[in-house]
């Protein structure tokens, strides 16, 4: 790796074999509930549940507390630790597990899901696709810290950040280590151009450089995007705080609390544009190739908090 910067130490704990991680700020803690509720009603067997405190609010710790869900506090390991996902290749590499699956706050589950970490098990990772070209998310500041060329993000789909897993050892826990060190120099993981995004183009290059020929799995299963029944067997949304009301009202009455599967309602379902119906008939990869070509000059940089 070519950058220099000392990597920000991690708490280091004896580790279980299977962990579920997740991490939230004070906007996204109903959320967080909602996530937790889906899993316990949706993946009643699933491994346990780590999450990390970004500064949510008395009452969802209360929440999590009450409920017996384990809490770790992400410090202040760097200056700009809270920008860009930064903390997140953190919690990445503190998670005191063998094998992690990573759910972003903003995702419900759908369905059970544990031949994900039959994947982690078999090949060292699972990822899904954003669509998004790695020539449009990455910079050639991530470039030069990853140690490729801009040329090398050329032809290479981004991979997502928001669900992802992997075992912690090997030639994936270098790259979470590598992507650490990495993130940790400011310039290498902010964005400067408006599709850039930040630890998802961090853990895309590294991936490429380090793991010939990745193997993907079909994001409309694991990381459906439109709504809960975009593809006949979604097993993951990726809502965004999308959720109606009364579904967020449901899944947080069972952070903890046994219940039946429970699917929520399709938000868009409520306000069908033609705008709406076109861009579900695309589905995403075209769209979204689409998009990161015609409307990149008009986004927005994003540094990635949302408070």
């Amino acid at each position: 790796m070519r950058s220099s910067a000392s990597q920000p130490k991690v708490q280091r704990q004896k580790r279980t074999e299977k962990l579920i991680i997740t991490g939230a700020s004070r906007a996204f803690g109903p959320s967080l509930l909602a996530l937790l509720g889906s899993l316990t009603l949706n993946w009643p067997h699933h491994p346990p549940v780590l999450v990390y405190d970004l500064g949510m609010d008395e009452e969802t710790l209360a929440v999590l507390q009450e409920n017996r869900i384990e809490v770790r506090k992400v410090p202040a390991f760097v200056p700009h630790w809270r920008r860009h996902f930064t903390w997140k290749i953190w919690c990445w590499n503190d998670a005191p597990a063998r094998d992690v699956l990573w759910l972003d706050a903003g995702v419900v589950v759908l369905q059970p899901v544990d031949e994900l970490f039959d994947v982690i098990a078999r090949i060292g990772y699972f990822i899904n696709p954003t669509y998004y070209l790695l020539s449009d998310t990455a910079t050639e500041a991530a470039c030069v810290g990853c140690g490729v060329e801009p040329e090398f993000r050329n032809h290479k789909m981004t991979f997502a950040g928001g669900v992802v897993g992997f075992r912690k050892e090997g030639i994936f826990a270098d790259i979470l280590s590598w992507a650490l060190q990495i993130a940790s120099v400011e310039e290498y993981i902010q964005s400067t151009i408006p599709l850039g995004r930040h630890d998802q183009a961090i853990l895309s290059l590294l991936i490429y450089k380090h793991i010939p020929n990745p193997i993907m799995l079909d994001a409309m299963i694991y990381a459906g995007w439109s709504s809960p029944c975009q593809v006949h067997g979604q097993k993951i949304w990726v809502h965004r705080r999308a959720l109606l009301a009364d579904d967020m009202e449901h899944f947080k009455r069972h952070v903890s609390l046994p219940g039946e599967p429970y699917i929520p309602a399709d938000p868009s379902s409520q306000k069908r544009t033609l705008l709406a119906r076109a861009r579900q008939a695309l589905k995403k990869p075209i769209f979204a190739l689409l998009r990161s070509r015609f409307s990149a000059s008009k986004s927005k940089i994003y540094d990635g908090v949302r408070d």
